[in-house]
């Protein structure tokens, strides 16, 4: 198999929500829940955020939130952060996660 047959099967699903009930909006613009990721020595949490905050984060981490189509989010950062490749691998693990947890019944 090549990588790009790789890596598009390994794509995952990214969770995204609502901030409140009074959000009017159509589509989903921000992170359903509280969700963590670690790589490395960085550990990455991801907060939802109202509607037009914007992504409150670093600019590797904001790249990476970019592509999942997030809009709205605050981020918190421990650890060495400078190194680049964990502080996106735990941003990515943190996406990850909110397609961990189940929100309702599966039917």
């Amino acid at each position: 198999t090549t990588a790009s047959g790789r890596a598009k099967r390994s794509r995952g699903r990214v969770g995204s929500g609502w901030d409140s009930w009074e959000c009017g909006r159509d589509t989903a613009h921000a992170i359903p829940m509280q969700v963590t990721g670690v790589a490395g020595s960085v550990k990455v949490t991801l907060k939802p955020a109202p509607q037009g905050i914007g992504l409150v984060t670093g600019d590797i981490s904001k790249k990476v939130l970019e592509l999942a189509g997030i809009k709205d989010a605050w981020t918190f950062a421990r650890g060495q952060t400078r190194t680049t490749i964990n502080f996106a691998k735990a941003t990515f693990n943190a996406l990850r996660a909110t397609n961990m947890i189940r929100t309702g019944r599966v039917q």
